[in-house]
């Protein structure tokens, strides 16, 4: 495992510096496709770091909140923030409506942001799947196959690499092939591309979480899957209702 970055006299941790690398290259990627929509990068950044801080602000006071007594001993932990500090759930919804509200107010179109953002997001996951490999946070099954890492050992599939080399492969193809007269199919093609990559990535992924026999990561990520599919293939019966505002000046 890799948990910190040497950076000269300076050892920097791997996770929070990756994450950090993540939500930029996320939102540089947002903004860049945007332009197929005649999207303003600078809307598109905006758009993104408000629904970001204000998913952090609400996602760290839950925490605070439910463990008040903890914090109340010792008022300088409130700020001090970590992944196991904050709360998931309550701060994608807060990003989600804060996004939404701005949304609303600059009068863009919701489709294509999503569509744009849906973009980003797999730039995104591909930075967060090397920064899972590099920390330990998903760890592979033993296997002699001459591509196979050393991990606590053994040589172990690189689960990570093989999430983050197969988002890369679906960017590039939603990147390439994606209709500027159909936001959402972008969305959809993009949800498939991950679902899929989960899915097959996800088989080689050392003590699972189960359901039965079942690992509960490919379960979800077929039902997706099966959903974006089917989704895909009514909207592909449907002609495009949106002109292309700005073919060809996405870079």
């Amino acid at each position: 495992m890799y948990p910190v970055i040497p950076v000269g006299p300076l050892s920097l941790p791997t996770g929070p510096i990756l994450a950090l690398l993540a939500t930029w290259l996320g939102l540089d990627v947002t903004a860049r496709f945007g332009r197929r929509y005649g999207l303003d990068s600078d809307e598109l950044w905006n758009f993104g770091l408000l629904a970001l801080i204000a998913g952090l602000i609400v996602a760290r006071l839950w925490h605070v909140v439910q463990f008040w007594p903890i914090y109340r001993t010792d008022p300088l932990l409130m700020f001090s923030i970590r992944p196991g500090g904050l709360a998931f759930w309550p701060g994608v919804v807060a990003g989600l409506l804060a996004g939404y509200a701005y949304l609303l107010w600059r009068r863009l179109d919701p489709l294509q942001v999503a569509a744009s953002l849906s973009v980003g997001l797999l730039a995104m996951a591909a930075v967060l799947s090397v920064s899972d490999f590099l920390t330990g946070r998903v760890i592979g099954t033993p296997t002699p196959l001459p591509w196979a890492l050393p991990y606590f050992g053994e040589p172990r599939h690189p689960v990570g690499l093989y999430r983050a080399l197969g988002l890369l492969i679906v960017l590039a193809g939603v990147w390439k092939w994606a209709d500027p007269r159909r936001p959402g199919r972008t969305v959809l093609q993009a949800g498939l591309g991950y679902s899929l990559v989960r899915l097959v990535a996800d088989a080689f992924q050392a003590d699972p979480s189960l359901v039965g026999q079942v690992r509960i990561s490919q379960l979800l990520a077929l039902l997706a899957g099966v959903i974006c599919a089917l989704l895909l293939a009514r909207e592909g019966d449907e002609s495009p209702e949106r002109p292309p505002q700005a073919l060809g000046q996405a870079d």
